[in-house]
């Protein structure tokens, strides 16, 4: 097919999405910022087990608590994507460490580093052409006239070469931004479009997180579980087991100079666990996007993923999850536009109907996002009362770590007042955030599935009402 397709950033989702065109007969360009070495942060991070399945890749079975398998990393394999430690059930704390529910933790641990590579190569060997040292600058577009996302033309993008500080004009039939939250390209989009908005310090987390060696002897008796404490100081705190020597530690917290460095709470962590050695193998700290999702992905001749369009699980921050499942499903739609030679705004539209309506994808991380705010402001105490009453369930929280919005029944609703007698402020604000949420969530299910422009304006115009933006 004569289709030019130009992806900006080699993340996940944008490889993937790679992969799968240059499968499909598409031409495939992906322009990178940073290196092949560098791909991928030099940590391992939780990542949904549906979407690497749903990716093609060989998943570990389970033996006690260790993957085994191709994948995963041994001393003989080091190049693995799965670290060897197995975490079916998680433990959930509460911020005072006095209340615990075990979850299933649908997830398993992967080293982001090794997985960038593996996928790149997985798309230069299906015939994309990779790029490095690039930066994507702006979209290159002309004018429609109309108010609405439908109001450009993309003609192609301006990147520039690190190296040499020369700009090029780069055209293609679409343009794809998976370039990370600072989304460059879709911010220079005109404000009437509805897609340039730029993230709020809110719609962040700061995050940091540290690999460190443990002492095999003392860790027998300084029993540490995999775990996180949720909702610690507006974020969460975690321990991840990697193998018998590796102990992932870290922390998150809202994105605000009010609260604690979570490299601070880090150190206070380790300073209670002897086992946990001085010497750092790998981490780093970065914000975290956890706001709701962008309304639209698409527009003539462009389409965003990833983090450029929010699509991280609010509670965690985890977002390969989300970035490749919309790679995936943006390549059925592509392929299709493709073989009729289309790249309208109507031809795209497919990949917002996948994500918020086929998938329920987005409305459960909609609802959460709102939730979240709500219980970030509650503070520990709160928090911990409504882990220790069972106000806040196994079942709930399990849904909503593993990127699920559970709506209460009137059961449910009925035996948190009873629970909550002692303390109707904290109710009340948990209400307030539950209602929130349940209205954003039956908006969102009520997406339009086709593109048309008053039915999405109008949709648009509720959409702000119940979420503020």
């Amino acid at each position: 097919m004569n289709y030019r397709v130009v992806i900006c950033g080699a993340g996940p989702g944008g490889v993937v999405l790679a992969r799968e065109l240059s499968r499909a007969g598409l031409e495939v360009f992906i322009y990178e910022k940073g290196y092949y070495a560098g791909l991928g942060h030099d940590w391992s991070d939780a990542v949904e087990r549906v979407a690497l399945e749903a990716a093609g890749l060989e998943m570990p079975t389970l033996a006690g608590n260790q993957w085994k398998g191709k994948l995963v990393k041994t001393e003989d394999n080091p190049v693995g994507l799965f670290e060897p430690h197995a975490i079916p059930f998680l433990q959930l704390h509460s911020p005072d460490y006095y209340s615990v529910k075990l979850i299933e933790f649908r997830m398993i641990t992967t080293d982001r580093r090794n997985l960038g590579q593996y996928l790149a190569d997985e798309a230069l060997a299906a015939g994309a052409k990779i790029k490095y040292g690039y930066e994507g600058l702006e979209l290159i577009y002309t004018e429609t006239g109309e108010q609405g996302p439908h109001g450009v033309e993309i003609e192609g993008l301006k990147v520039r070469n690190l190296e040499s500080g020369a700009v090029e004009d780069v055209r293609a039939d679409l343009v794809v931004e998976s370039s990370g939250f600072n989304a460059a390209l879709r911010c220079s989009l005109p404000e009437y479009t509805g897609m340039a908005r730029h993230f709020r310090d809110i719609d962040f987390g700061f995050v940091n997180r540290e690999v460190r060696r443990r002492d095999r002897e003392k860790a027998r008796i300084d029993v540490i579980p995999d775990h996180y404490r949720y909702g610690f100081h507006t974020g969460y705190q975690w321990s991840h087991i990697h193998n018998e020597e590796l102990i992932d530690v870290g922390a998150g917290v809202r994105h605000d100079p009010n609260n604690p460095d979570p490299k601070d709470i880090i150190e206070e962590f380790i300073s209670r666990h002897e086992s946990i050695l001085a010497e750092k193998i790998r981490g780093g700290r970065s914000l975290c996007i956890v706001g709701p999702p962008l309304n639209n992905f698409v527009t003539n001749g462009f389409l965003i993923i990833g983090d450029a369009a929010s699509t991280s699980i609010p509670t965690t921050g985890c977002g390969v999850g989300s970035a490749i499942l919309v790679g995936l499903w943006a390549a059925e739609i592509i392929s299709e536009a493709a073989r009729e030679g289309k790249k309208d705004i109507a031809a795209l539209w497919g990949v917002n109907t996948r994500f918020y309506l086929d998938s329920n994808r987005g409305a459960s991380l909609a609802a959460l996002s709102a939730l979240r705010t709500v219980l970030q402001d509650l503070g520990n105490e709160k928090l911990s009362f409504l882990f220790r009453s069972d106000i806040m369930d196994k079942y709930t929280l399990e849904d909503a770590v593993n990127g699920i919005f559970t709506k209460p029944t009137i059961n449910k609703m009925i035996a948190t007042l009873f629970k909550g007698l002692f303390k109707p402020a904290v109710l009340l604000q948990l209400n307030r955030g539950i209602s929130s949420g349940s209205r954003i969530y039956n908006h969102y299910r009520n997406y339009p599935p086709f593109w048309n422009p008053d039915t999405y304006d109008k949709w648009c115009r509720e959409a702000k009402k119940i979420t503020n933006y």
